[in-house]
């Protein structure tokens, strides 16, 4: 009996090798129920070895090509702002607090009022263009608010902070600065960022040297629009053994200015008007010669110092007012005669005297000291060399912001100004770094002005230094100008 054996299943045709280290490779089976696994290539060894070697690897100098190219610049992507971006409402927001305690003192009640609104509605429309803006939206605002943060801070926190010691206005400000800077710079790398990668070196050089050329004469600016305050020396006329009075003077805007006045015995006075930053003490030395020669003084502090009213300027656009008001006042007393009135100034008092005798006639002599340049019309006599054209910028620069936070335009020039003196003369001193600007007034009008040239001299130290050739040449051009009469020298 013969034994039948059973069918045996017919089994799958087996893959070849190859085909099977294609499938291993691609990560996938053909069977079902069984998941290929993706497999990483043998390393290949080095010839002539059994071992298995290391991946070749890109050179040195192509991934620092390719590091350094991925730095400078690619395509801008829109992506989420940097770190420092994202403190931006938080920096905004202590900026606005900060600029409040800065700019309230000075100025009326309205116009504190005012600032007050303005800021704080500037602040507002900053924070909602923050929200959900493009980063080189915010970029801008973070730029922007940096710039008015180190304009603030620098221009007034830090002189503040020197002068007064730490106030609250004087930390405020420091805290500006100090805010202000990183934010500033951040703005300007972030805006960076999203520019395309040629433009992103341009975007970076452009902005340093716009911060290099604008940054400081804004700064400038604001601090001669804001500048410390300055307190009045112990120091009197009495301690120099003479008689005089306090006075108080009322200026056409309605400023009282504070003073002394020395009587005079020669029917001339002299009103003598200090620098920007100075009091009535610092000009007392002066004071006390003129008064041995006999003329009357008026000395009074600019409005905004000492203890007279209104806000100062160290830039002396409104300095000519006071002056108008001291010859007022010499001219109504009773031993000063109208056509023996003089001015001496120092500094931007010499300027506001030149501004004030040509446009008051009972001013018959100037004596005009430290003079430089007063408006954009000055600037525009500097000599047309790269370091003029870099000079006019940034005092024009400053000008125009002065304008802007004062709310007034600058005055006119000093030649206009020098024009119109006639046939009232002028006494120009000019010491180191005044000289040129001296030689183009006397070139204005050759008639009016006479220059005494101190080339080795520091700036308004013709006095401190050279007594005897001060007195020689003030009073001499006094005397011959106004013609007092013969009196004694005091002892």
């Amino acid at each position: 009996m013969a034994v039948i054996a059973p069918e045996r299943p017919e089994l799958p045709e087996r893959p070849s090798r190859r085909e099977r280290w294609k499938r291993r490779r691609r990560g996938k089976a053909d069977q079902p129920g069984k998941a290929g696994k993706a497999r990483r290539p043998r390393r290949r060894g080095r010839p002539g070895t059994g071992r298995p070697g290391r991946p070749k690897r890109t050179p040195i100098r192509r991934r620092v090509l390719r590091r350094l190219g991925r730095l400078v610049g690619h395509r801008p992507v829109w992506r989420k702002p940097k770190p420092p971006l994202r403190l931006l409402p938080q920096a905004t927001k202590v900026s606005a607090v900060g600029l409040v305690v800065v700019l309230a003192p000075g100025g009326t009640f309205l116009g504190r009022v005012v600032r007050l609104l303005v800021v704080v509605a500037a602040a507002l429309l900053v924070l909602r263009a923050q929200r959900g803006g493009a980063p080189r939206r915010r970029a801008r605002l973070a730029t922007a608010v940096g710039l008015v943060d180190v304009a603030a801070g620098f221009g007034i926190g830090l002189p503040h902070a020197g002068a007064d010691g730490l106030s609250l206005r004087s930390m405020a400000g420091v805290i500006l600065a100090v805010v202000g800077l990183p934010l500033l710079l951040a703005g300007i790398l972030a805006y960076a960022r999203t520019v395309r990668r040629w433009l992103r070196l341009p975007v970076l050089v452009t902005s340093a040297v716009a911060g290099a050329v604008l940054l400081p004469p804004i700064v400038s600016g604001v601090a001669a629009v804001n500048p410390p305050p300055v307190l009045l020396d112990k120091l009197d006329p009495g301690d120099k053994g003479f008689v005089y009075d306090d006075v108080e003077l009322h200026t056409s805007d309605g400023v009282l200015l504070r003073g002394w006045y020395i009587p005079s015995r020669n029917s001339a006075a002299v009103v003598l008007a200090p620098d920007a930053g100075m009091t009535r003490s610092n000009v007392l030395p002066q004071a006390a010669l003129l008064a041995e020669h006999g003329y009357g003084v008026l000395l009074y502090d600019p409005r905004g110092t000492g203890r007279s009213e209104g806000d100062a300027m160290d830039l002396g656009w409104t300095g000519e007012r006071d002056i108008y008001a001291g010859v007022k006042f010499l001219a109504h007393h009773y031993g000063v005669r109208r056509s023996k009135i003089g001015v001496i100034g120092l500094g931007r008092g010499g300027e506001a005297a030149m501004a004030a005798s040509a446009h008051d006639g009972r001013i018959r002599a100037v004596v005009a000291e430290g003079v430089g340049r007063r408006s954009p019309g000055d600037t525009l006599r500097i000599p047309g060399t790269p370091t003029g054209w870099l000079q006019r910028v940034t005092e024009n620069v400053e000008y125009a912001a002065a304008a802007v936070l004062r709310g007034s335009l600058p005055p006119r020039s000093l030649r206009h100004d020098i024009r119109a003196m006639r046939p009232h003369k002028l006494l120009l001193v000019a010491e180191r770094g005044q000289i040129r600007a001296g030689q183009l007034y006397r070139r204005t009008a050759p008639g009016t002005v006479t220059l005494w040239k101190l080339p080795d001299i520091p700036s308004l130290q013709a006095y401190a230094t050279r007594i005897a050739a001060w007195e020689d040449q003030v009073i001499g051009f006094l005397q011959k100008n106004l013609r007092p009469r013969q009196v004694p020298m005091s002892s």
